[in-house]
């Protein structure tokens, strides 16, 4: 038994129809209270009647009653107006530290059997999902009504990042955009050399050279280590002369080669590509957040990530090395993960931080309103039926899986503890 499971219990109110009391007195919960996931009382603000009194206050969850002082609850003051005590088994008595007992609820015995069996079958399950053998296609288990809340908690968690790299360039919003940004161009394979080439390369020398895609590229090919003297083609050799000059100007030190991945990529999205485009995406914005923002929304920013690569690389995909002749576009869907990941998590952060929820809600529309991207997990979750028609709902589900059917907290997941409780 734990506490988790307890929790769920008195929660959901799966206990007998008739509770009582430690001292005997019938148990009514009015309002189980507000769950708490921080430090004090397990639920706030709860309304019980005990016999003919009818009270408001915390309720603290334990396995055994002991654990109220194993846990130090007797000595803080956060405990004071717990009104009642929920326990596993009462294997003490437990006072306030004006000496007044507390009232005690014991529900061993209070529940169905059948529930926790099926709760530990869900912890120990092995599958994809905790609860994969239960879940039937026909129906999503109102994760619909649940998606936008998850979509939410993704964003805010991405945000945790942001504001720190915030805080790292000094509160600059613009350096800290060049740098999120940078770091999405590089997707999930390159985005710690993307990040890398970005801290090494600041806002105030990429704006100097605004104008000149060519320097831009040079710039960012050297920086990235990528730029070598024995090159053949003319173009490489000729970004570097350049890159030598602007070196020694900035006093820059590039990153080594060896950061960038090229295994398994397609050449469309090899790191020597999407540099370019970077270049170009720099030179196209001027390097501006606050000029994005004027688009008003995130579809007028997508279409502004439309760019494609300089022409030497339309015969390219690696220095040196000819290639058939293609325009080298970014792709749809490279602009979709682009915003989803890069710009919709910035510009969700900067709504919060400057108290403007309409910029907020504007990300969430936006989501909602373009196509899911599609990886693994959305067609391992579109497979057992559930929605992937929209990024909000994929992002929706990439956050499910990973902080809740990863970490086995079916009993916080409202599809986890619906399935529990099913006849």
């Amino acid at each position: 038994m734990n506490e988790a499971f307890l929790s769920y219990l008195w929660k959901f109110r799966h206990l007998s129809q008739e509770i009582r009391t430690e001292s005997g007195d019938i148990l009514i919960i009015m309002h189980p209270g507000v769950q708490n996931t921080d430090g004090g009382p397990d639920f706030f603000n709860a309304r019980l009647r005990i016999g003919e009194t009818t009270w408001a206050g915390n309720v603290e969850i334990h396995v055994l009653a002991s654990d109220w002082y194993r846990h130090g609850h007797h000595t803080n003051g956060a405990y004071d107006h717990a009104i009642l005590h929920v326990v596993y088994e009462a294997d003490r008595k437990v006072y306030h530290q004006n000496g007044e007992p507390i009232q005690t609820l014991v529900i061993k015995n209070q529940f169905p059997d059948w529930l926790y069996d099926r709760y530990l079958r869900m912890m120990q399950a092995q599958q994809w999902i905790p609860c994969m053998n239960q879940l039937d296609s026909d129906e999503n288990y109102g994760f619909s009504m649940w998606a936008p809340a998850l979509a939410v908690e993704r964003l805010e968690y991405k945000t945790n990042s942001i504001r720190l790299l915030l805080t790292s360039c000094g509160n600059d919003w613009e350096e800290a955009f060049y740098r999120h940004l940078t770091s999405s161009f590089g997707l999930k394979i390159n985005n710690l050399a993307f990040e890398l080439l970005a801290k090494s390369l600041p806002l105030k020398i990429i704006r100097q050279h605004i104008g000149d895609l060519f320097q831009m590229e040079a710039l960012l090919f050297g920086q990235a280590g990528m730029l070598d003297k024995n090159y053949r083609d003319p173009y490489p050799c000729e970004l570097f002369r350049e890159y030598q000059f602007l070196r020694d100007k900035y006093s820059l030190c590039p990153l080594t080669g060896n950061l960038w991945k090229f295994l398994r990529l397609r050449p469309s999205n090899f790191p020597t590509i999407r540099i370019s485009q970077l270049a170009g995406f720099l030179c196209h914005s001027e390097a501006q957040f606050f000029k994005l923002l004027d688009h008003g929304s995130l579809n007028g920013v997508a279409e502004g990530l439309n760019i494609t690569a300089s022409t030497y690389w339309n015969t390219h995909f690696l220095f040196d090395k000819p290639a058939v002749d293609q325009q080298k576009t970014m792709g749809q869907s490279c602009i979709t993960l682009l915003v989803i990941n890069g710009l919709a998590p910035f510009l969700f952060f900067y709504g919060l931080e400057k108290d403007q929820p309409a910029i907020c809600q504007g990300v969430l529309s936006f989501l909602e309103q373009t196509t899911g991207e599609i990886n693994a997990q959305t067609n391992r979750w579109k497979e057992v039926g559930f929605p992937v028609d929209n990024a909000m709902k994929t992002q929706a589900l990439l956050h499910l899986k990973q902080f809740y059917c990863d970490k086995k907290r079916c009993l916080d997941c409202r599809i986890g503890s619906r399935l529990l409780a099913l006849p």
